[in-house]
């Protein structure tokens, strides 16, 4: 059915009243006003000129207004025109105060007036239309009035050889152009640049320009090219049996081999078999194979309901049914139930026919399904495209197409004609870029570089009247003005396919196949040496190849032919990057995009195919054309899709929708590449938001109609995510107080002592927060982590986001978080609760989380991470080995628990070096800032006499601490590493934390950084790989799954696989119960064996034995569950291998000491075993048995043994302490091997120890924690080794 049209910019079927549209995102036109059609708006506010007061958001286009109930639209031309077309009346509220507005036009009939700026506006407003009589003029908008006055027609529409008018004036009386000076008139009218005649190329259309040239005909074609063989010129190979003539005497075209075509998908092959057409132009009522096979055997197309099925097929209108008059062929419209009244409740109207009575339904509906009822059929929605070339609005029984600014509709009422200056075609051939005007012809040279570049992509930019393109010659994008003919270079050192203008926010932009990137620069750059582009993507692309960009939005689409061809799309930053199309794709060398209908276009030179899809990846559409070959760019411009083509040398057209009326445009002795249409509708203007941004060098458009700043390659952005700094000044320090957190540039710290105040520094917009406990910092998110008093939750604050002032919950926590540290690879985030004291870790955006160690951890503080070496380290109190603390370590997994250094007084911070080698921490009570290898060996005093000490911070060659005096004041100290040299300015604010960051420090790789390791929850690093964790409620299910835990009843427990549930008289009955038979490890046996090496998870090893004894008991291997909320202490391990370790293995891995043999022996590896020499009294292979001495024995002989016993017991322990001085005190001591003998102190060696001096600042001190045997071995294991070591 085709709806009625009218000379108006709108298409409607005539209705007998206005219909009000009570949808809240359609309207409807008024059937016989005319009315501007434009994209929806919001509805207009209550003014003078618009008397509405709408309460609901509705769609309303441009022309219409919401009702005040905000339940309908209405015109603008219905307003104050006498009568109500809103429901609530609201269109006639106000009227009088409209007329009295200064300027108001009163329309001729009726009480209606209209604003002053509304007066001949070229739309009428009046019913009368009286406010556009007498007050027309020619304008370039307006040059000619056709159709009864009632429609406007551009200048640049005039004599274009297309009727605009339905009366057909616009194409009358139409005189030939006459060229200019420079140009060449062609026969037929068209003109062409002057430089293009006798050139060997056919401009003119009608070729008239190479006609009577004085050219020698050359001897032999040159290489690519054949000779005519009656003419005798010389034209390009591809252009043989290409379907045009290129040869004077055609001869191009002639005995040109028939293939049989082998058509592929989506084609459909005609009758004579060397054809290929797409499959949608099968039976669509045009002949399109040569032998007209493709609309053989068609069925025709069904009936409308207000239409009659004749027995052959045809349709006849309803009312001439039963008229006792044959109208179908075959007679099947009379005779039979005619006579039958009729008497059905129809909702429209109701016809006799043969079959008897039937309802019948105006044009605009359709019968519903219990044959009374008629629906509206939405045009706009089942026919597409085919329903109008821009916006469609529906309505009932009708719909109207709209068109977007710049464009004016068509006297079809369905297709948008651009006005304004005619649409140009940019083409670069070769070392030119010719210009070639879509109305007239008019083909003129834009530029012309020297014979030996390529002009390769091109771009143009209205605003500056420049056209930028891509020299590949010299590896340059290069520019020149369009008015004065200036050229310039605008970045160099770099090659690209494609570049693309951003005429919004002012930027260029281009891909790099080669290196995977996107890059970008600004317009008004000049080159002066030193790259000012930035990178915008990088990483994962696969030979990105075009990219176009839609900047009203924000959004860039390119497309990519490596291995895996997809198109992308992301916002203008590079940001939010996502796969928009990656299944039937070949290589998609060619993007395009067409606003007016939000659709992207591609051309595929694999599939040979003109492929589009919405601007979110659906309804694609696929055209397979034969003439599609190798195209390198594309443009779309109103209703067509032009395209270079390599191969043949050409540029074509095609209809963009279905891929017909191909048309080639020009034709060269020279490859074409780059290729855009110029026209100023192309390219809508909006507010930049970059021009309030405030970036100090590039600002690149993003979602949201937002700017985001971003820096050259040598640069780096600061804090305040505006101002570029060198790579150098980046390193920065944030200061928290209790309330706030300040950021200072560590080049910005004062050079001098004294100063009051910090110095200059941002403040982070931390709001409605209380007291701050702790804080970390992702410096690539730019997001502050931080915790405080009772909170009860972990917060984040994204200080990307720079409008955004609030910060959210990321993970939430019981109690009070004494210390944090993120994981910024993997980005877990991990915490230290207060009591009891606990180190839990939560997985990105905290919806797992886990108690990862929870034994032995009193006084814990001070957590420190090293992702990139995957350990963390935290300070514990020393316990039973006397006063002070001791810093511990362990993998990221929580294995691997060990003792770094036990002399700690009162240690007060915990940070690693630059390298994740060396750990760094300042104690209080000694004042000093030391640090030690992770290993525990080469203990250093970083800085002495530091009276006071509170907090300190170390990174990039600097250090920080602060002070606190008798008097409650505080300094902050600085100094670089190196040096002796140190500043000092004072604080008001007590201080809880300071940390140092750089673009640096952040930097590496661990199993967890990508992709979450594999795992479904969390994926927690350790030094051998990854293990993968499941929070409370889950169990691990092969290796990476997690699945929810089994609840078991009070009187059972869960075994430790949280597969099965036992009782507890199940647990070591000599049966497995459990799955993984747990139930049956640990358990004492009543036999006395041989002990057997185990390797923990670490790779470490340690002994098992049959029975158990103070040892066994010590090195018991424990074996949690995947999600056990505690972890091992020190002393403990994780689950064994079941690969037994080798010798090797065990002497690596095994301490011997004193320990081992259980304080009763001295302990020796011997013949490669661990041997215990025991003590008097005591035997066995660890002296874990007593000997039993006969009773029959004098007691006086015992007496005298035991005397001699206790004698020999004093002078060994004195020997032992003067032996183990000289240990601690040889500067040879690292070489040899240690044990981990820790004597139990009494209060007369405590006070001993408070005496004792510290040890001596060399690098070959050793630490009585450390055994150089503990060092991982370095070959390598199966399975997820962790290192373990075993302290007491």
């Amino acid at each position: 059915m085709q709806p009625t049209t009218t000379s108006t910019t709108t298409t409607t079927r005539a209705l007998p009243t206005k219909v009000i549209v009570p949808q809240p995102t359609t309207t409807t036109q008024h059937p016989t006003s005319p009315a501007r059609v434009v994209p929806p708006t919001p509805p207009l506010p209550s003014s003078p000129a618009h008397p509405l007061t709408p309460v609901l958001h509705l769609s309303c286009p441009r022309t219409h207004v919401s009702c005040r109930d905000g339940t309908e639209c209405v015109a603008q031309e219905y307003l104050c025109d006498g009568e109500k077309d809103c429901a609530d009346g609201s269109d006639e509220d106000g009227c009088a105060q409209l007329c009295n507005t200064p300027g108001a036009f009163h329309c001729a009939s009726g009480a209606m007036c209209v604003g002053a700026g509304e007066r001949c506006d070229g739309v009428p407003q009046c019913p009368d239309a009286s406010d556009e009589t007498g007050c027309w003029t020619p304008t370039q908008e307006c040059a000619l009035r056709c159709d009864a006055a009632t429609r406007c027609i551009p200048k640049s529409w005039l004599c274009d050889g297309h009727a605009d008018c339905l009366d057909h004036t616009d194409e009358q009386g139409c005189v030939a152009k006459e060229c200019g000076p420079a140009e060449f008139p062609c026969r037929n009218g068209q003109c062409v640049a002057l430089a293009l005649h006798c050139d060997g190329d056919h401009d003119c259309q009608d070729r008239s320009d190479e006609e009577g040239c004085a050219v020698p005909r050359p001897l032999l074609c040159r290489a690519g090219e054949v000779t005519c063989s009656h003419s005798g010129e010389c034209v390009p190979e591809a252009w043989r049996c290409d379907g045009t003539a290129d040869c004077g005497d055609g001869t191009d075209e002639q005995d040109c081999p028939w293939e049989e075509a082998l058509c592929g998908d989506q084609q459909w092959g005609c009758s004579h078999g060397h054809e290929c057409i797409p499959d949608v132009w099968r039976c669509d009522g045009e002949t399109d194979c040569t032998d007209g096979s493709d609309e053989a055997g068609c069925q025709p197309a069904p009936c409308q309901s207000h239409e009659y099925p004749c027995g052959l097929g045809a349709c006849l209108n309803a009312s001439l049914v039963c008229d006792g008059r044959q109208d179908c062929v075959d007679g099947s419209d009379e005779g039979g139930n005619c006579s039958v009244p009729c008497k059905q409740s129809c909702a429209h109207l109701c016809y006799p026919s043969p079959q008897g009575p039937r309802c019948w339904c105006g044009p605009g509906y359709r019968l519903a399904e219990d044959s009374l009822f008629c629906m509206d059929i939405d045009e706009c929605t089942e026919w597409g495209e085919g329903a109008c070339s821009q916006t469609c609005l529906n309505a009932p029984g009708s719909y109207s197409c709209g068109c977007l600014p710049g464009y004016l509709l068509e006297p079809d009422g369905h297709v948008c004609k651009l006005t304004g200056p005619e649409p140009m075609l940019l083409v670069a051939v070769q070392s030119e870029v010719l210009s070639y005007g879509l109305r007239s012809g008019r083909k003129e040279v834009l530029l012309a570089t020297d014979k030996d570049r390529v002009v390769f992509s091109l771009d143009y930019d209205l605003v500056e009247r420049k056209v930028f393109w891509m020299d590949l010659a010299t590896e340059s994008i290069r520019w020149q003005d369009l008015n004065s003919g200036k050229k310039g270079t605008l970045v160099k050192g770099v090659r690209s396919d494609c570049i693309a203008v951003d005429w919004l926010g002012r930027n260029l932009y281009w891909t790099d196949g080669a290196a995977g990137q996107v890059l970008a620069t600004r317009l008004g750059a000049a080159w002066q040496g030193i790259p000012e582009y930035t990178v915008v993507m990088d990483g994962d692309l696969d030979q990105p190849h075009s990219l176009v960009l839609q900047p009203l939005a924000g959004l860039l689409y390119w497309s990519e032919v490596g291995s895996h061809p997809r198109l992308m799309e992301s916002t203008m930053d590079g940001s939010r990057r996502h796969v928009l199309l990656a299944q039937g794709l070949g290589w998609p060398t060619a993007l395009a995009l067409d606003l007016p209908t939000q659709r992207i276009f591609w051309l595929d030179e694999k599939l040979g195919s003109v492929s589009s899809a919405h601007l979110d990846g659906t309804s694609v559409k696929v055209l397979k054309l034969s003439w599609v070959r190798s195209p390198f760019a594309a443009a779309v411009c109103e209703g067509q899709i032009y395209w270079s083509e390599r191969k043949t040398w050409s540029v074509q057209q095609v209809d963009k929708a279905s891929g017909k009326n191909r048309t080639t445009l020009l034709k060269q002795h020279g490859q074409p590449h780059g290729l855009q249409v110029m026209h100023p509708a192309l390219r809508p203007t909006a507010p930049n938001p970059c021009e309030t941004r405030g970036c100090s060098h590039l600002c690149l458009l993003s979602a949201r109609h937002t700017g985001q700043c971003r820096c050259p390659a040598r640069l780096v952005l600061a804090a305040d995510e505006t101002t570029c700094l060198p790579l150098r000044d980046s390193a920065f320090a944030l200061l928290v107080s209790p309330a706030a957190v300040a950021q200072v540039y560590l080049k910005d710290l004062p050079a001098t002592s004294g100063s009051r105040g910090l110095p200059l520094h941002q403040a982070l917009p931390l709001a409605k927060v209380g007291h701050l406990t702790a804080i970390d910092y992702a410096v690539k998110d730019k997001s502050l982590y931080f915790a405080e008093v009772g909170g009860n939750s972990i917060g984040l604050l994204r200080l990307k986001d720079w409008r955004r002032l609030s910060w959210k919950k990321a993970v939430a926590v019981e109690g009070t978080v004494t210390s944090l540290a993120l994981d910024w690879l993997s980005g877990n985030l991990y915490w230290i609760r207060g009591q009891p004291p606990s180190i839990h870790v939560a997985a990105p955006g905290g919806r797992w989380a886990l108690a990862l160690l929870s034994e032995g951890l009193q006084g814990a503080a001070w957590l420190a991470l090293c992702p990139r070496a995957s350990t963390m380290c935290f300070v514990t109190a020393a316990g039973s080995h006397g006063p002070g603390a001791t810093v511990e370590c362990a993998a990221m997994d929580g294995t691997g628990r060990r003792a770094v250094w036990r002399r700690a007084r009162a240690p007060t911070g915990l940070t690693f070096g630059a390298a994740g080698t060396r750990l760094y921490w300042a104690d209080h009570e000694r004042g000093t800032i030391s640090s030690v290898e992770l290993d525990g060996s080469h203990f250093r005093v970083v800085r002495e006499g530091l009276h006071g000490l509170s907090l300190f911070a170390i990174g990039e060659g600097f250090l920080l601490w602060s002070t606190t005096s008798t008097n409650g004041s505080s300094k902050i100290w600085h100094s670089r590493l190196e040096r002796a040299e140190r500043w000092w300015f004072t604080m008001e604010k007590d201080l809880v934390a300071m940390r140092i960051y750089s673009q640096f420090s952040q930097e590496g790789t661990n199993a967890c950084a990508k992709s979450n390791g594999g795992c479904a929850q969390l994926c927690l690093p350790n030094p051998a790989g990854r293990q993968c964790r499941c929070s409370h409620g889950y169990h691990l299910v092969h290796g990476a799954a997690c699945a929810p835990a089994l609840s078991c009843p009070a009187t059972l427990q869960p075994c430790p696989d949280l597969q099965s549930c036992i009782s507890g008289e199940q647990v070591c009955d000599g049966r497995s119960d459990c799955a993984d038979g747990s139930d049956e490890s640990d358990c004492p046996s009543q036999q006395v064996g041989t002990q057997v090496p185990a390797v923990s998870p670490s790779g470490m090893s340690h002994v098992e034995e049959q029975k158990p004894a103070s040892l066994a008991t010590a090195l018991q291997p424990r074996q949690p569950s995947p999600s056990s909320p505690a972890a091992p202490g020190p002393r403990e391990h994780g689950e064994p291998f079941l690969v037994p370790p080798s010798t090797e293995e065990v002497l690596r891995a095994v301490p011997c000491s004193s320990e081992t043999c259980n304080l009763r022996g001295d302990c020796a590896i011997e013949a490669g075993r661990v041997t215990c020499h025991c003590a008097l009294g005591y035997r066995g292979d660890y002296c874990e048995e007593v000997e039993v001495q006969p009773l029959a024995g004098p007691i006086v002989l015992g007496v005298a043994v035991l005397l001699l016993l206790a004698a020999a017991a004093v002078g060994a322990l004195a020997y032992m302490r003067r032996r183990d001085r000289r240990r601690r005190t040889s500067s040879t001591a690292s070489t040899r091997v240690l044990t981990l003998y820790h004597r139990e102190s009494d209060p007369e060696e405590e006070d001993e120890e408070e005496e004792e001096e510290l040890p001596p600042k060399s690098d070959t001190f050793v630490n009585e924690a450390y055994d150089g045997k503990e060092e991982l071995p370095a070959l390598p294991r199966k399975g997820p080794s962790h290192p373990n070591t075993v302290f007491s």
